[in-house]
């Protein structure tokens, strides 16, 4: 097994996309019904994709085993609220998968660090991830890389 974790290029997209689609499919069954299994594969979340391939307040990096995508993270700049005292650049992790088979290996924790140093060459004083409440998985993964609960959202349906 020879893994690595590159910076993403236009030509990974579709299979960028595949593993977005995988990963919404989990959190609708699982966590958010709310979530559009469409999404992805929209002309909205191609821009996006394409947008963070791009560079454009963005980076998406991909995890490699012999030159097969088995995992990616992408995440962009993010505007603090005018209520936080944060002089630099906020960052936020918008999303990640690693394919079932891959997890517990340390692709994960690769792909965060990826995500990591480019949030440092953008000067980004904190970084954030939202992850489902329930998800205690995906949550005690954050955690053991570091992040700590900071805010609790809340909803009701009226």
């Amino acid at each position: 097994m020879s893994l690595k974790v590159v910076p993403a290029i236009l030509h990974d997209l579709e299979k960028i996309q595949e593993l977005n689609s995988k990963l919404f499919r989990n959190e609708i069954d699982k966590y958010d019904d709310t979530l559009d299994p469409l999404w992805t594969t929209s002309a909205g979340g191609e821009e996006y994709f394409r947008n963070r391939i791009a560079g454009t307040g963005g980076c998406v990096f991909v995890a490699k085993n012999d030159e097969i995508i088995v995992g990616y993270i992408a995440g962009g700049l993010a505007d603090a609220p005018a209520h936080r005292k944060l002089r630099g650049h906020l960052a936020e992790l918008e999303n990640m998968f690693v394919e079932d088979e891959f997890r517990s290996r340390g692709v994960g924790s690769m792909l965060i660090e990826a995500f990591l140093d480019w949030c440092k060459k953008n000067k980004c004083e904190r970084v954030k991830v939202v992850a489902s409440a329930s998800n205690m998985d995906g949550i005690k993964f954050y955690e053991r890389n570091d992040f700590k609960p900071f805010e609790l959202i809340l909803e009701k349906d009226i």
